[in-house]
């Protein structure tokens, strides 16, 4: 007898396997174009810190302890059309992705960048985003590409598992 609940049930995993992979894609090519399109400008640097955020976690033992991660900060001015922007995006913003690199030191935190306050930089920009410069033209493709295979495999287990349901219970 062909079991339909079961069916059902499989096709959550198919959902959400479809969700992370156009997530991934979608990460992919609007990265891709933002990059495409963005034209070198001269912009300055104007500020490079560190900020640190502390928190509470719970650990195994039933209490917590303190856990402060810190994060490179680098501001920089630039002028498009006549108008002056600042901008705090080292790569291509991602919308609905955090790409921050947090450290545990906040030593390590300042080495990540090399830029230092004064110093004359190219930075990108998307003519029609003036206000999203970014410095660097890095992209995440392996961590949106990996996002595409891991919904594809999540997906298609759960093609397998409803195509179980109605050939095998």
């Amino acid at each position: 007898m062909v079991s339909i609940e079961n069916a059902l049930v499989s096709l959550f995993p198919v959902g959400i396997g479809a969700l992370i992979a156009w997530n991934g894609w979608r990460g992919y090519a609007d990265e891709r174009e933002l990059i495409e399109q963005a034209q070198p400008i001269q912009a300055e640097i104007i500020d490079v810190g560190v900020s640190g955020r502390t928190e509470r976690r719970d650990v195994d033992d039933g209490g917590t302890r303190t856990v402060t991660t810190y994060v490179p900060k680098v501001t920089f001015k630039y002028t498009v059309d006549g108008e002056s922007y600042t901008s705090g995006n080292v790569e291509p913003p991602a919308e609905g992705v955090d790409t921050t690199h947090n450290y545990s030191n906040r030593d390590r935190a300042h080495e990540h960048f090399e830029y230092e306050e004064g110093q004359a930089v190219t930075a990108y920009v998307d003519p029609e985003r003036p206000g999203e410069a970014f410095l660097e033209r890095e992209t995440h493709t392996t961590r949106n590409l990996g996002l595409v295979g891991l919904g594809g495999v999540v997906a298609a287990l759960g093609v397998a598992g409803v195509l179980y349901s109605l050939v095998f219970l």
